[in-house]
């Protein structure tokens, strides 16, 4: 057996099994490993063997070497599959892969590609399926590298599927496995950005804030200028949400370079901080310049397919027809925008705008559409654990049932 060898070598060279496993592996994944209750891949035993001044023949038998390189065919298949974007066949070859092997770090990196192609897909739901199946095998590899990727997948599907605590819970270990290794850094400003990202949805603006800051400290000498403009991005973001009339011009000027970030990309994820630009420039009064970049910020998302976002955009500017006491106007920008979401939904923008129905109908004195309206914006942000949010929407609830009637001017800073 593979084990007892390297346990063997490894005494005789007077090595831990924290040396052997290295920054690659977990000490208890080495343990498995001697015990015979884990197999190493190829790639593993490769690492191993090096550590280990030994051929790798010399762990490994005939047969078993056939299995495997049969195994890692069809896994080679299943990347080249990934790397065209060809999802639905890397998927079926990847499930291949786990039964034709035993080998558990094999069996992970079939499990990632499956997560990673239905991420792609926007089928969030069948990745956090899969990847329930597959969390014993990746965590018992003991790889940080396999162990890193697959929360950063699971958090992704947990954030779009809007189930945010699972997200961020997905997140930290994302964050902690990737802390202090440095073959693993680029992971950890992803899962420190990301955190950042979560708690914002969350309604934790100062946490965000805080992550974001560190992820800004990380990225900053990395020379990775789209990683840098989602975090520039989320700290323009996060700013704006902080509901300090001083942090409007902070958050003015990373989102500016958010938008120089993305443009030294050479991103599509440009027209994201042109957005957000847009947003804190109509707080600022300033009217003229943000409705241009909405408008140009539109004709982007119409030319990809983007409805959700295309909804966001109908948002602000309903908001704008609201200021001008035109509810009537700003009622048929909302519906517009509701009937985007049926091509693309996205509960926390359906639930801000039901809010600002509620404000409309308040406006035209139907108040008992104007209750019904908030209150489904509560209970959605409720569902999807927007706390901030749904408090927001039960404030103005009752703003709505006070006397004298209130005006857009005393609703105008709850709807940011």
């Amino acid at each position: 057996m593979i084990g007892p060898k390297i346990k063997k070598i490894r005494e005789q060279l007077g090595l831990s099994q924290k040396q052997l496993a290295g920054e690659d592996m977990t000490r208890s994944y080495i343990s498995l490993i001697e015990k015979g209750r884990a197999v190493p891949s190829h790639r593993v035993l490769k690492i191993i063997a090096r550590r280990l001044h030994t051929p790798v023949e010399f762990f490994v038998g005939g047969s078993a070497q056939a299995d495997n390189d049969i195994a890692q065919a069809v896994l080679d298949k299943a990347k080249a599959c990934y790397a065209a974007q060809n999802d639905s066949d890397c998927i079926r070859i990847a499930h291949k892969v786990l039964t034709l092997t035993e080998d558990i770090s094999d069996q992970s990196e079939a499990y990632l590609l499956i997560l990673r192609s239905y991420n792609r897909l926007g089928e969030y739901r069948r990745t956090l399926d899969e990847g329930d199946l597959a969390s014993f095998t990746i965590i018992q590899t003991g790889d940080r590298e396999h162990i890193v990727a697959y929360y950063l997948e699971m958090g992704r599907a947990a954030f779009h599927a809007e189930l945010y605590h699972d997200a961020r819970k997905y997140y930290e270990q994302a964050h902690t496995y990737s802390s202090r290794l440095k073959h693993l850094h680029h992971e950890y400003i992803c899962a420190l950005t990301y955190l950042g990202t979560t708690h914002l949805r969350l309604g934790n603006v100062d946490e965000g804030l805080g992550y974001y800051i560190k992820a800004e400290k990380e990225a900053r000498m990395t020379g990775q200028a789209e990683l840098y403009g989602e975090i520039t991005m989320g700290l323009g973001k996060a700013y704006y949400m902080s509901n300090h009339e001083d942090h409007m011009l902070l958050s003015q000027d990373w989102t500016k370079k958010s938008v120089e970030a993305y443009k030294q990309a050479n991103s599509d994820s440009y027209v994201l901080a042109l957005h957000n630009l847009a947003v804190i420039q109509l707080h600022m009064g300033h009217k003229k310049e943000a409705l241009g970049l909405l408008n140009e910020c539109a004709v982007i998302y119409d030319q990809r397919k983007l409805p959700h976002k295309k909804a966001s955009i109908l948002e602000e500017i309903s908001k704008v027809y609201l200021e001008e006491n035109n509810p009537e106007q700003a009622e048929s920008i909302i519906k517009e925008a509701l009937q985007l979401l049926e091509l693309q939904d996205e509960g926390m923008l359906r639930a801000k705008l039901y809010r600002l129905l509620g404000i409309v109908f308040h406006e035209k004195n139907n108040r008992d559409q104007s209750y019904y309206f908030l209150r489904m914006s509560h209970d959605l942000l409720k569902r999807i654990a927007a706390s901030r949010e749904a408090d927001i929407s039960q404030q103005l609830i009752r703003l709505s049932l006070q006397e004298p009637k209130m005006s857009y001017e005393d609703y105008k800073s709850y709807i940011r």
